[in-house]
């Protein structure tokens, strides 16, 4: 069921706005909305959020690995809402300490690249200021790739150069070019010399090179030292991610609007109508002063809708939610789709072996990695669904894609009992859909139309499915005739004159097509069932194919488990889409409308820490 909703408006004194907002954001019932006249509080806090979050991102590598799926840390209430200021100063030594880090390396590596540079001229014994030129003569350091020697010296010999060799890698040789001042050096550079200029002002390069490996060395030990203290700061703190979540919650406080008077603060929203009170005691809390009013929605409002239905039908309000959420007022379709839902992924999955590792890895996994909300439903549709997984595969004698013992038959060996019975399937899931359709006419006073558009194609398509049978050949061909007749006769009620009504009719009758396209769709179902045992079946025989000694059982015990993971996890994925795809198209086309939006209240969501009251009880 969809909960009622109540427009809520809170009238306070300007100076309890904060302190409202904050109390309202810890009860969690409101959904705030934006009015014409609404304005939000000047914005500082997001620019500390996205701090907070560089800065958990930069430290990071020097935390310790968590073990995976390790749950996040636990914050009371009172250590949320306590001071900031000795975790803004860890934060502050944090930032310095990595902005130091960054700036160390950049001197380290910009140090190394002046001693790759000088390396090669590190045999010079004389101080740099000392190559270049004289009154008579000119020098030029540089290099050449050691097959361009012959060609440089060459040309050097014509341009009455002499090349003299300060080192050598096997790939390079380096030299000074010396020449008489004035000669042009063009035909030396021309046959593969290059000009190297060292980053080097004055003094001997061995000596400098020296100068920088100590500062290298000297860097180094401060890096190790800054690395160690990162480290052990950021194993005794989560002050960035406590600052993080502070600051977000108050940067979303900050984005609640709010009508402004010269003295007073108008908050609106929507909340539960039996969560009004609670609202109300909470506003209570924080000030005296205070007016607030409730109202029933108006007919041109659009309240959000928040799904109230038992606890395992609500494990199922996501997938709803993925194709549209309930609209307001409307009726919710979960409490109809979860059983089938449930019924078909066991019949897409089909095999006992399958449905057994289903529950035990999926309650494997939701201990490990303690999902919250959408995720951890997910994962509950998934243990919930093994129970039909198992039912089937029992009925279908499958198990880990072998078969023994069907007790209605095989898929594997009857595949056309399966198609049988999955057409069946898809005609009782449609037919849900359109009986759901008719309780909602019948309730809405609309008979007729359920008359007219539900309970006829019903009779038509229980006609031609009886025409199947011999016995009921004569009862199915009656009903198929007589609902088609409805159909064509008022199909086009609504459309103006004898030609419009009995091109209507015809066009409505053409609708049977839509009905068989929706029912084949189903055969889907087989497809997948046959999927997953043929995979199954398959690892079964590779894994036989090598167990003729010890190693290769050791091997089929590989490909025994990792095959059937795999066939499992390739089968849930499937099963998960073609189920959702069976009850967005061929089940919520009957009866669904949907274009509704979520219920989606006010209040501190958390993403590095979990939040939990001073009693111990889990809030966010």
């Amino acid at each position: 069921m969809i909960a009622s909703m109540k427009y809520l408006s809170i009238i306070c004194m300007k100076e309890d706005r904060d302190k409202l907002l904050t109390a309202l954001q810890k009860c969690g019932e409101i959904m705030l909305c934006e009015t014409e006249d609404s304005t939000h509080i000047e914005p500082s806090a997001g620019q500390n959020m996205r701090r907070m979050e560089k800065l958990i991102k930069d430290v990071k590598p020097y935390k310790e690995k968590k073990p995976l799926f390790a749950p996040n840390p636990e914050v009371t209430e009172s250590e949320f809402e306590g001071d900031r200021t000795n975790d803004l100063v860890t934060a502050g030594r944090m930032e310095a300490l990595l902005k130091k880090i960054s700036e160390t390396e950049s001197a380290v590596e910009k140090d190394r690249q002046t001693v790759a540079q000088l390396t090669p001229w590190q045999d010079l014994t004389v101080p740099v200021e000392d190559i270049g030129d004289t009154e008579y003569t000119s020098s030029v350091t540089g290099s050449a790739a050691v097959g361009d020697l012959e060609a440089c010296r060459e040309a050097a010999e014509a341009c009455g150069a002499e090349l003299q060799t300060v080192s050598s890698d096997g790939v390079r040789e380096y030299m000074i070019a010396v020449s008489l001042k004035g000669e042009n050096l063009s035909r030396l550079f021309d046959a593969g010399f290059e000009r190297a200029a060292l980053p080097l002002k004055g003094g001997k390069v061995a000596d400098r090179i020296r100068a920088l490996n100590e500062s290298i060395t000297e860097n180094n030990a401060t890096l190790m030292t800054m690395n160690e203290e990162l480290k052990a700061l950021s194993a005794e703190t989560d002050a960035p991610e406590l600052l993080y979540e502070q600051f977000r919650a108050e940067s979303e406080r900050e984005a609640a609007p709010f009508t402004e008077t010269d003295a007073t603060v108008v908050i609106e929203g929507w909340v539960p109508e039996d969560k009004v009170k609670k609202v109300e005691k909470t506003v209570a809390k924080v000030t005296d002063a205070y007016d607030l009013q409730t109202r029933d929605p108006l007919p041109d409002e659009k309240p959000p809708s928040q799904m109230r239905n038992n606890y395992l039908t609500s494990q199922f309000e996501g997938i709803t939610n993925m194709f549209s959420v309930p609209m307001y007022g409307d009726n919710d379709p979960n409490p109809v789709m979860a059983p089938w839902y449930w019924i078909i992924f066991g019949l897409m999955m089909g095999d006992a072996g399958y449905g057994l590792m289903m529950v035990v890895l999926g309650l494997i996994l939701k201990k490990l990695m303690q999902p919250k909300g959408t995720t951890e439903k997910l994962f509950n549709v998934i243990i919930y669904s093994s129970i039909t997984t198992m039912i089937c595969g029992v009925l279908f004698g499958s198990y880990f894609g072998e078969t023994w013992h069907p007790i209605l038959f095989s898929p594997m060996n009857d595949p056309l009992k399966m198609l049988i019975l999955t057409l069946i399937i898809g005609v009782l899931h449609i037919f849900t859909g359109m009986i759901t359709k008719i309780v909602y006419d019948v309730k809405a006073g609309r008979v007729w139309d359920a008359i007219f558009d539900q309970v006829s194609w019903i009779m038509v398509i229980t006609g031609l499915g009886l025409l199947f049978l011999k016995q009921t050949k004569t009862v199915g061909m009656i009903l198929a005739i007589a609902g088609a007749l409805i159909v064509l006769f008022t199909a086009g009620r609504e459309k103006k004159g004898i030609f419009g009504k009995a091109t209507g009719g015809l066009l409505g009758l053409y609708g049977v097509t839509g009905y068989m396209s929706d029912i084949l769709s189903y055969s889907r179902i087989l497809a997948l069932s046959l999927a997953t045992g043929v995979v199954g079946m398959v690892m079964n025989m590779l894994a036989r194919m090598i167990q003729g000694n010890v190693f290769g059982f050791i091997l089929s015990l590989v490909i025994y488990a990792f095959g059937h993971v795999f066939n499992l996890v390739l089968g849930l994925l499937s099963a998960y889409v073609h189920d959702c795809r069976l009850q967005y198209i061929e089940f919520y086309s009957k009866f669904y409308d949907g274009n509704g939006r979520l219920f989606k209240p006010f209040a501190i969501q958390t993403k590095y820490i979990d939040l939990k009251d001073d009693g111990g009880k889990e809030n966010g």
